[in-house]
């Protein structure tokens, strides 16, 4: 195409850039620039369109020269901050626009962006002073109004937040994406009905956006609502077929729904692995096929911090044997007082939370891992998308889930004996079940835990049965088990934690129903996690129970463990999956395999039979701590050694199959 001269060009470039056009407009770019090397405009449109075509470490270059050439076109530090945001350089970011701000001091987007920079980095109250400096620029900063209350809500000024948010949607009750972070923060102060509410009304306004219907499924599950939860994911996995997100939140939903059936669990992965797996670029690898010499072993996960998964891997984490194994951490979350226990411990850290796939896979390969370990599988902010890729020779699940995630990259899965059904697993045909020889996980119990006391039936005069697992494994099949354990229990109590909503009430018709009155039942609050509430005070509800009762088909791990550590026995009811299974492999551990049984009626009977043997409860409760203590679920050293004879069998088993190829 010819032009008249070499305005005429650049207008025609930069058209193109804005219809997204960004190959040709590069194109037209580097010919100007040839022509008329020294024009900044020029070079500065030519790194946004690089940096926008995925080549960010050139994009930013050549933004950052032509600003070094004319400091004074105050458009610039908005654009190059605003990508280096992207790019996850924040300390960057945040210089950049921190210049522009003082030279554009009436420039609302350069405060917007700033502010953008400084939430990513977690500093709130300088978040919020941008913000609001912008709208006070602006009033009309639609955007900058939903980061407001982001950095109000993350700041820990929720009442705050939500008041924003409210006085937003006052002025206009039309705003989609404030009625999506409005009913986040709701759900996050534990009104499930509050934020069910907030996602339709989001959804009404845009019906077939996935977004609210993605969110109005969590907050429908969390509720209980499993089955309504699955119908609407399947709805949002059509509109919205190239999210893999929603594709593994599907599938982690459908785990909670009774009804399940292996086969619909099985296409469900097929269907993941077709969409964001099979068409995944490969390489080969360069590792050297030594099977003796000391591994890089890799940890993918958004948990390093004061969570499950967290403290669950922490002990092995920091005893692994840093001559034999160099230990890389991958992390994919926010930080809070535990992370600086895993980075400390990481011979290399890497913050990987605003990597792209292609990134993070590059990033892999040139740390030459051997193994890696995906520690979230289905769960949130999992980064499976880059285990269908393969940038490890060998590549395995744990924790995240007592089941497999189904992803064809991933050719190991961390398990023990009893956590294995006695069936193959017909979920994922390619994986192979590593099983360590006493259990799959390790239990670090919090330092400053209370004392379980005697049983509270001694003093009570009555039998308190409880359950603290997450109220989404709570369905009709396990309310009706409990329903009969109540009624052969007479006078006996039944506490649940659980958030506010809807669900306690349908809980105490289907109870009703049974032949419970709703007075037998007590909710104990959910409390939302916040640096105040601390392990032991969770751990102190159960010195007012008697006897924990496990949830079906999906067990409870970590309230199970809690509930031990706390002197309670579990009754658990084992099924043909892992993940109804789990229970049985920690009571074996403890010498209380008794507990975990096979039928409902004999789930039933243990815990009406224990409910009756108040001697036997009593002397559980006087050395189940120290049993367990001195269990293979608490021996660090030795749990940490099998660790390690997995990694160095599943790398011999490498070196073997390419030394055969």
């Amino acid at each position: 195409m010819q032009f008249p001269d070499l305005q005429s060009a650049l207008n025609h470039a930069m058209t193109l850039h804005r219809n997204g056009r960004m190959g040709e407009a590069e194109s037209l770019y580097v010919e100007i620039l040839r022509i008329s090397p020294d024009s900044h405009d020029v070079k500065h449109l030519l790194g946004l369109a690089q940096f926008d075509l995925g080549r960010r470490d050139e994009g930013v270059r050549l933004m950052e020269e032509a600003l070094a050439a004319n400091p004074g076109a105050t458009h610039y530090y908005n654009n190059l901050g605003s990508r280096l945001i992207d790019k996850g350089d924040l300390a960057a970011a945040e210089q950049v626009l921190r210049q522009g701000a003082v030279r554009s001091p009436s420039c609302a987007s350069t405060r917007y962006n700033l502010g953008n920079a400084l939430i990513r980095q977690r500093k709130w109250q300088e978040a919020v002073e941008c913000y609001r400096a912008a709208l006070a620029l602006k009033p009309d900063f639609d955007l900058c109004e939903l980061q407001l209350g982001m950095a109000l809500h993350g700041g820990g000024w929720r009442q705050e937040a939500l008041q924003h948010y409210r006085g937003v949607l006052e002025r206009r009750p039309r705003e989609y994406a404030i009625w999506i972070n409005y009913g986040a923060l709701l759900q996050s102060e534990s009104d499930l009905d509050g934020a069910i509410e907030a996602f339709r009304k989001a959804a009404e306004i845009m019906p077939d956006d996935a977004t609210s219907l993605n969110n109005l499924a969590v907050a429908l599950k969390d509720r209980g609502d499993g089955v309504e939860a699955v119908r609407l994911l399947r709805r949002c996995t059509a509109l919205r077929p190239e999210a893999a997100d929603i594709s593994s939140n599907l599938i982690l939903t459908m785990h909670y729904v009774p009804e399940t059936t292996d086969e619909e669990l099985a296409e469900a992965h097929r269907d993941w692995n077709v969409r964001h797996g099979a068409k995944a670029p490969t390489a080969p690898w360069a590792n050297d096929r030594d099977p003796e010499r000391r591994l890089r072993i890799g940890f993918v996960s958004a948990d390093f911090r004061d969570h499950v998964v967290g403290r669950a891997v922490l002990p092995a984490f920091l005893a692994l044997d840093r001559e034999r194994f160099e230990v890389f951490a991958y992390s994919v979350g926010p930080p809070d007082g535990l992370t600086d226990r895993f980075r400390a411990a990481a011979q290399t850290w890497r913050e990987v939370e605003h990597l792209t796939i292609d990134e993070l896979d590059r990033m892999v390969r040139e740390d030459r891992i051997d193994i890696l370990v995906d520690l979230a599988m289905h769960t949130s902010d999992n980064r499976l998308q880059l285990f269908a890729r393969r940038p490890a020779p060998v590549q395995a699940s744990w924790l995240g889930l007592p089941e497999t995630s189904g992803v064809d990259g991933i050719g190991w899965r961390i398990s023990d004996r009893l956590l294995e059904p006695a069936s193959p697993n017909g979920l994922a045909p390619h994986e192979r079940a590593w099983c360590l020889p006493h259990c799959w996980t390790c239990h670090a119990a919090a330092p400053d835990a209370p004392d379980p006391g005697p049983p509270p039936a001694l003093a009570s005069g009555h039998v308190t049965f409880a359950s603290f697992n997450n109220f989404c494994k709570i369905g009709d099949p396990t309310l009706d088990l409990w329903a009969r354990i109540l009624k052969d229990t007479p006078g006996s109590r039944l506490q649940l934690l659980s958030k506010a909503g809807a669900h306690r009430r349908r809980t105490l018709e289907r109870m009703e129903k049974n032949g419970v009155s709703p007075d037998r039942i007590e909710f104990l609050h959910y409390l939302p996690p916040t640096p105040d509430v601390k392990q032991a005070s969770l751990l102190a509800r159960y010195q007012k129970v008697d006897v924990a009762l496990d949830t079906t088909p999906f067990n409870g791990m970590t309230t199970t463990m809690d509930a031990l550590w706390m002197g309670v026995p579990v009754v658990s009811l084992v099924t043909g999956r892992s993940l109804g299974r789990g229970a049985m492999s920690l009571l074996t551990n403890v010498g209380l395999g008794d507990f975990a049984v096979s039928s409902p009626d004999a789930y039933v009977a243990k815990a009406v039979g224990t409910a009756r043997d108040l001697a036997r409860l009593t002397e559980i409760r006087r050395t189940l701590r120290p049993r367990m203590a001195a269990s293979p679920i608490c021996d660090v050293p030795v749990f940490t050694r099998d660790l390690e004879a997995a990694f160095r069998g599943m790398w011999q088993d490498w070196c073997r199959s390419q030394s055969t190829s």
